[in-house]
């Protein structure tokens, strides 16, 4: 399929989905949800990815909504279609992957572009990025997610501060704070997500699904319920023949190889 505002290609296990409107720092329109839509469904049908990599083409990541694209063919009358119709269908999907994601942020990540970004797996951004929730210096309130994924990473007092202040985190202080896994140097950031990816893509298939359901159920259990699913989970893992190998290679001294189909 051909996209015109976003790049997606397959290379040894990997997706990597880009952004691609350099000249507005990837700031998403109508068109550009479309394709993310689409391109997030090539990759779920998609036998090949073990793991996505979402980044921005260019200088930034993704500043969020462009307010200067028109958004011809939605419904004047009904003010909500576009965020409920064009904005969270991507999102979910890209929440809903069962293989692991990773947000390579090279440069400024805004608005929904840092929902975007805090809704991968694992997110590696360059000392030379920042994130902001901008909402508030445009008498707007946070959206596609942000009020949830924040508090959730960060407790509600930084979650607040960001949200009601409008400020700048550099890359560095969200590594710092625990927003973000890693914060590299600028010039490394495409050799780390390649190293992080391909480790993904090579890794047990059921168990990183699993991991990630766990994760994803972990917010809204107690810790008895959370400790089951984890006994149902487990169940299911240990039938595996991923599993099968690691023990093999466990006793054999070596490193095990997982299945790649």
């Amino acid at each position: 399929m051909h996209y015109e505002t976003i790049a997606l290609s397959f290379a040894d296990g990997i997706a990597t989905l880009a952004l691609n409107r350099p000249h507005a720092l990837n700031a998403l329109t109508l068109d550009a949800l479309i394709e993310l839509k689409a391109a997030l469904k090539q990759v779920v049908a998609s036998q090949e990815a073990r793991c996505l990599v979402l980044t921005g083409t260019g200088r930034g990541f993704c500043t969020g909504v462009d307010l200067s694209a028109p958004r011809l063919g939605l419904n004047p009358s009904d003010r909500d279609e576009f965020l409920r119709d064009y904005f969270v269908p991507p999102y979910e999907l890209l929440a809903d992957l069962s293989i692991p994601t990773i947000a390579a942020v090279n440069g400024p990540c805004a608005g929904a572009g840092m929902s975007l970004a805090l809704t991968c797996d694992v997110v590696v951004a360059a000392e030379s990025a920042y994130f902001l929730q901008p909402f508030v210096n445009i008498g707007l309130v946070p959206d596609m997610g942000s009020s949830w994924l924040l508090p959730q990473a960060l407790g509600r007092a930084r979650a607040a501060g960001l949200m009601l202040l409008g400020e700048r985190l550099s890359a560095r202080a969200a590594a710092d704070w625990g927003l973000i896994w890693k914060c590299v140097a600028s010039d490394a950031l495409i050799e780390e997500v390649q190293t992080i990816a391909a480790k993904f893509a090579s890794g047990p298939r059921t168990s990183q699904a699993l991991i990630k359901q766990l994760l994803r159920h972990a917010s809204r259990n107690d810790l008895r319920s959370q400790m089951r699913l984890e006994v149902e989970y487990q169940g299911i893992a240990t039938q595996t023949k991923d599993f099968a190998e690691a023990k093999r290679a466990f006793a054999e001294k070596r490193r095990p190889v997982f299945q790649r189909d």
